[in-house]
C-alpha cells in the first residue's frame, strides 16, 4: 500500500513525491523511481559499500564508482577499488579481508589490456551481457615478499590470502597469470559462471607455493586452457574447441611444486597431460567430467597418474601414449573392462571380479578377472 504525500493541496502531480511500504520513491503520477538509500547518517547502511560500478556512459575523469558516477573501463574500475579498499588494509594477513566488487554492466568492453589487482570481484550481468575485450595479466601486487624478489635474503615473506574472481561476465582475450614470475605463492584464482573466449595460462609459484590455487565452476572455455602445476578444480565446466593441458611444474625441490587437477561433472575434449620430470612430484589427475565424443586424451611421459571415473576416459583407440607413457598409468574406477596386451595390464585390481581383455593371451585373446590375489582365466588358473 502507498501512502501518497503531496507537496501542495489536491491531486497528486508530477512532481509531488510518494513514498510506498517498501520505501520506494516514486513520483506522483505512480511510475517507481528507485528504493530510497540512507544516506550520511542514516540508520539503514548502505548496501553498494565496497562496489564499484563500470557503466558504458560512464566516465573515468569524473567517475567515482557510484551508481550515478560509474566509471567507463574495467581498468579504471578495478585501480579505484584496489587503491581505495585494498590497499589502505594490505597485505590482509588476517581476516577479515576486503574484497571489492567491481560491478560491470551489460554492454561490451574493449579498451585494451587489463591488470587483475589481487582482492577483487569482477562481476557482471551474465557472459552475453557484460563483455570484456583483452588480455588479462597480474603484477607485483600479487607478491608477498618484500621487496618483490627471490626468497631471502634480501626478501622477507609476509603471509597473506589474496584472491581475486571472476563471475557472471565474458572475458575476450589471452589470460596469462604466473604466480612465480609475480612472487605470489598464496594467490588464487575463481570463476563462475563464466565464458572464455581466448586461451588461458595459469601457472603456480615453482619455489615454496604454499596455497596457489584455481577454481572454476559453471564455465564455458572456447579455446585452450594450460594449467601448470597449479591444484586446479573444474566443476561442471564445458570446453568447446580447445585442448586442456596440464603440464608438470618443475621446481627445485620435490616439495615446490603440486601438480594437482580435480574435474567434477561437466565435459572436457581434447586432454594432454605432461610429465616428464621425475624428481618432482608426478600429474595427480582425478577426471569425473564426461570425454566429449572424439576426443583424445594423451599422456607425454611417465610420471603422471590418472584416476578416472565413468564416461572421462575415451575409447582407447583414441589414447595416445609418448615419453615412454604406458597405460597402467590410467586407473579406470567404475569400469567394468578394460583391454591390451599382457605388459599394459594394471599390476592388480580394484575389486574382485574386476574384468580385463588380454589381446595377448592366445591368437585371439583371452578375458580374465581379478580374484584378489591375481588375474586368472574362466578356469580360475592364474595367467
Amino acid at each position: 500500500m502507498t501512502d501518497v504525500v503531496t507537496l501542495a493541496g489536491g491531486a497528486p502531480t508530477k512532481s509531488d513525491i510518494l513514498v510506498n511500504a517498501d520505501q520506494e520513491t516514486i513520483v506522483g503520477d505512480g511510475s517507481i523511481e528507485f528504493p530510497l538509500r540512507a544516506v550520511g547518517g542514516g540508520s539503514d547502511p548502505d548496501l553498494m559499500t565496497y562496489t564499484v560500478f563500470v557503466a558504458k556512459n560512464g566516465n573515468d575523469g569524473t567517475g567515482d564508482g557510484s551508481v550515478e558516477k560509474p566509471f567507463v573501463t574495467v581498468q579504471a574500475a578495478m585501480e579505484y577499488a584496489w587503491t581505495t579498499y585494498v590497499l589502505p588494509l594490505g597485505p590482509q594477513p588476517a581476516s577479515p579481508f576486503t574484497r571489492p566488487c567491481v560491478f560491470v554492466n551489460a554492454g561490451t568492453y574493449d579498451d585494451g589490456s587489463l591488470v587483475l589487482p589481487p582482492q577483487i570481484c569482477v562481476m557482471g550481468e551474465g557472459f552475453n551481457h557484460s563483455r570484456i575485450v583483452g588480455d588479462w595479466s597480474i603484477d607485483a601486487r600479487w607478491s608477498n615478499y618484500v621487496p618483490a624478489s627471490l626468497p631471502s635474503p634480501p626478501s622477507v615473506l609476509v603471509p597473506n590470502d589474496f584472491r581475486s574472481s571472476w563471475i557472471n561476465v565474458g572475458l575476450f582475450g589471452a589470460i596469462d597469470f604466473d604466480f612465480d614470475t609475480v612472487f605470489s605463492n598464496e594467490g588464487k584464482i575463481y570463476a563462475l559462471g563464466c565464458r572464455f573466449g581466448g586461451n588461458v595460462t595459469i601457472a603456480e609459484k615453482r619455489v615454496n607455493p604454499v596455497s596457489n590455487s584455481l577454481t572454476m565452476s559453471l564455465c564455458e572455455i572456447l579455446a585452450d586452457l594450460t594449467l601448470i602445476g597449479i591444484p586446479t578444480l573444474l566443476e561442471s565446466c564445458v570446453m568447446k574447441g580447445g585442448t586442456l593441458f596440464i603440464t608438470q611444474a618443475i621446481g627445485t625441490v620435490f616439495a615446490d611444486v603440486d601438480n594437482i587437477f580435480e574435474s567434477s561433472g561437466g565435459s572436457l575434449s581434447n586432454i594432454v597431460v605432461t610429465s616428464l620430470n621425475g624428481v618432482m612430484p608426478p600429474y595427480d589427475c582425478k577426471f569425473s567430467h564426461f570425454a566429449q565424443a572424439g576426443t583424445t586424451l594423451t599422456l607425454n611421459g611417465i610420471y603422471s597418474r590418472v584416476q578416472a571415473d565413468l564416461g572421462a576416459i575415451p575409447l582407447q583407440g583414441l589414447i595416445g601414449l609418448a615419453s615412454s607413457a604406458s597405460l597402467n598409468q590410467i586407473i579406470r574406477l567404475n569400469q567394468l573392462n578394460w583391454s591390451g596386451v599382457t605388459a599394459e595390464r594394471p599390476p592388480s585390481g580394484l575389486y574382485i571380479g574386476q574384468q580385463y581383455y588380454d589381446t595377448s593371451l592366445g591368437a585371439a585373446g583371452l578375458p580374465i578377472w581379478w580374484n584378489g590375489a591375481a588375474w586368472i582365466n574362466a578356469a580360475g588358473v592364474p595367467v
